[in-house]
């Protein structure tokens, strides 16, 4: 990634696109006219440009018009050096980052190429051999990663000794080996301090302004701002404090913005509201601030009686906020249930809900509309539109007359389909919880405390005799939310 931005406003490597020159290059060998590089040795690096088609550029520049080339051979190393736009600060840190490609990715020699940063020139003119110096910046790529003509980066940190204001660019470590020679082009060279700033404390006019913070810091590896988000930038919708934390393998660095906000009001969503209602709009007063609603009006409030869209513009000083609202009318929701009623024994009773203007529901969460019922109790129900929303509720009481338990006292489990099963119920406000059959002799043919509360005439897989016998239930007994328990006993004649 090249720094665009950063580079062009720090970068402390004076033409380090290649952009600039003295006379338009029009043969190889001619680096000194890209000011104000120089040659530290007796090699001749090349300096090319679009201004001159040569024809010894194999692909264009990786941004604008020029770059450099060096050659590398056998006893002959070519050399960049450039001095700084200013001397590095002791202690400081400072990111490179430089472009290289080659035709010949199988020549090319990874772990020396680099960058070395001194304060005097390093210079050798009488000789093409290599130069002995330790760089700071050293190239570490896998050979298997060098593609043919394909722009490679090469970066890396460094920390100042202090007074550094030079720098070479070239081949340090190795030499090429026998017929070895390749040829090298360099773009986009930048040198610049690790540092974060989000700028001053900054207001904003209105809601609606936005800020976007940019801390973008070269060679970072994270950043993670006090909202939990981990781009370099971010935008601010808001007023509030807001921090970054952006990490280099040289350093972690901290930021901090506050952003506050001039006319900082809201009209709210859009509504609805029910016929016949008014809706009041209201803008916080502001010093020196005038108002201007969309009918004119120059108070900080406004009543709305009608539908429509609602405008509000505010001024104060050089600022000038708008926000606007709509606003609409509907019928308000309707619903009956109906009146409460009293029912008796095992009746049952449909509820019939009638409504308009909105979406119906149980508060129950029971499915549907119509419903019905067998046991004490009060059920609820709502209609709810963007207007309102209307609740109802009816009370059915099973206690108008005695809540009983109904059982028969005969029944032929024959397997014609029709009576074939000794089944007790009662009114709906009773719960069975068990049941017993007993012979005439009193001894337990059948028993159950779970549903269904009935018997097939069956003890132990065989029929039973035709004859008399017992049958005991237990329930619980639930009116006007007080639980009662209940047995009934009775006799039944089991007939085949």
């Amino acid at each position: 990634m090249f720094l665009s931005g950063i580079a062009t406003a720090q970068n402390l490597i004076p033409n380090g696109s290649f952009e600039t020159y003295r006379n338009c290059p029009w043969q190889d060998n001619l680096l000194a006219e890209a000011t104000p590089w120089y040659n530290p040795n007796r090699a001749t690096p090349d300096f090319y440009h679009t201004c001159f088609q040569t024809g010894q550029m194999l692909l264009p520049p990786r941004s604008g018009q020029g770059a450099g080339r060096l050659f590398f051979d056998q006893g002959w190393a070519e050399y960049l050096g450039v001095r700084l736009t200013k001397p590095l600060n002791a202690n400081e840190c400072y990111y490179f980052e430089m472009y290289v490609v080659t035709d010949t990715p199988t020549k090319y020699q990874t772990e020396t190429l680099g960058a070395y940063f001194s304060a005097d020139p390093v210079t050798n003119p009488a000789s093409t051999d290599r130069l002995v110096v330790q760089p700071q910046i050293l190239d570490n790529a896998p050979q298997s990663s060098i593609t043919r003509l394909q722009w490679q980066r090469i970066a890396g940190f460094l920390t100042a000794k202090g007074g550094e204001q030079y720098v070479t660019i070239g081949s340090f470590t190795k030499t090429p080996q026998f017929l070895g020679f390749y040829y090298l082009f360099v773009d986009d060279i930048s040198l610049v301090p690790i540092k974060l700033d989000l700028g001053n404390d900054s207001t904003l006019c209105g809601r609606k302004s936005t800020l976007l913070l940019d801390a973008t810091t070269p060679g970072a590896s994270y950043y993670r701002w006090n909202d939990g988000s981990t781009k370099p930038t971010l935008l601010v919708t808001r007023p509030g404090k807001y921090s970054v934390t952006a990490v280099t393998n040289c350093k972690t660095l901290q930021d901090s913005i506050t952003v506050n906000y001039a006319l900082d009001f809201d009209l709210g969503a859009d509504t609805t509201i029910c016929n016949g209602q008014t809706l009041t709009l209201n803008v916080p007063t502001a010093a020196g601030a005038t108002y201007r609603w969309q009918d004119g009006s120059r108070q900080n409030t406004l009543t709305v009686r009608a539908e429509g869209r609602y405008d509000i513009q505010v001024t104060q000083a050089g600022c000038v906020a708008t926000d606007s609202i709509y606003v609409r009318y509907i019928r308000p929701p309707q619903l009956d249930l109906g009146p409460d009623q009293s029912l008796c024994g095992a009746q049952l009773f449909t509820i019939k809900p009638t409504l308009a203007e909105g979406k119906f529901s149980w508060l129950d969460q029971v499915p549907g509309i119509e419903r019905t019922v067998s046991s004490s109790g009060v059920y609820r129900a709502s209609v709810q539109n963007d207007c309102a929303t209307a609740l109802d509720s009816v009370y059915i009481d099973y206690e108008a007359c005695d809540c009983i338990l109904y059982a028969p006292n005969s029944f032929t489990p024959n397997g014609d389909g029709q009576n074939d099963q000794f089944l007790a119920y009662g009114c709906g406000d009773i719960t069975i919880t068990s049941l017993a059959i007993f012979n005439r002799w009193g001894e337990i043919v059948f028993q159950t405390a779970t549903e269904p509360f009935q018997w097939n005439g069956y003890y132990r897989g065989k029929a039973c005799e035709t004859g008399v016998y017992a049958w005991s239930i237990t329930y619980k007994l639930n009116q006007r939310g007080k639980i009662k328990p209940g047995q009934q006993q009775g006799s039944l004649s089991l007939i085949r």
